[in-house]
């Protein structure tokens, strides 16, 4: 009997850890079908918005036909030019720089001390000193937009920008490129560092003058015009109008 009562015993339970695979995939069926069905809903979303979009482009694209082609009643008017609408061309400039000059000079500096002898100026034996010096320098000249004027004539359809003369906006000399050669002291008139600024500093007036006579302001006029004719002629519905710009006297 003890026999036959063990071959009649009962299969072994599932126990949890051999349930565990089972589960491990259900759960990853389910997370699949979560998934997809939320990738479905987003494709099914973004087709209905680019539908919706498209219907959008085509309204519009109709609305914005010309009234000769479709009829409609909408259309984009004609640009105007206006005094306020140049002079926002340039209120972020400023300044125009349409001009610069770089170039090389040299020069002697020449000292002596001076005693005055009988209303005659005699130089002092023993205190000459002199220096050559050479050095690069650059010029730029340009226009201060902020004092341009501009008229516009809407029965003449014209356009008048009229820019102030040229000036001068910067000049630097460059320092590393200051070149100093046969350096002579007097025996009581010895050389200073300032003799060496204030001759430098001399020296960039006659390199202004100079660039003014060889016509840097008259280029730099002309070539503001020129810039200032290129920017305004982009400007929406300028090309129903006459442009002139010219230099105030």
């Amino acid at each position: 009997m003890p026999v036959e009562e063990e071959k009649r015993t009962a299969p072994p339970r599932w126990t949890r850890e051999k349930l565990r695979p089972y589960w491990v995939i259900l759960l990853l069926v389910v997370l699949c079908i979560v998934l997809g069905k939320g990738l479905w809903d987003a494709q099914r979303r973004e087709r209905d918005q680019e539908a919706v979009l498209e219907a959008q482009r085509a309204a519009i694209a109709q609305l914005q036909k010309k009234p000769e082609e479709d009829g409609g009643l909408l259309h984009e008017g004609e640009a105007r030019i206006t005094g306020d609408t140049i002079r926002e061309q340039f209120g972020e400039l400023g300044e125009l720089v349409s001009i610069e000059c770089i170039y090389t000079n040299a020069d002697q500096y020449e000292n002596q001390n001076q005693v005055t002898v009988f209303k005659w100026e005699v130089g002092v034996p023993f205190t000459a000193k002199s220096f050559l010096i050479s050095y690069d320098g650059r010029i730029k000249a340009g226009v201060a937009l902020s004092e341009v004027q501009v008229d516009v004539n809407d029965n003449a359809r014209t356009v008048t920008v009229t820019l102030p003369p040229a000036e001068i906006t910067s000049h630097e000399i460059f320092e590393d490129n200051i070149r100093v050669f046969n350096e002579r002291d007097g025996i009581f008139n010895k050389i200073t560092v300032e003799n060496y600024a204030d001759f430098i500093s001399g020296q960039k007036t006659v390199m202004e003058e100079r660039a003014i006579d060889l016509g840097l302001l008259t280029s730099a006029d002309k070539n503001a015009q020129t810039v200032i004719r290129s920017l305004l002629s982009t400007l929406p519905g300028m090309e129903n109008y006459r442009l002139t710009v010219v230099t105030a006297r």
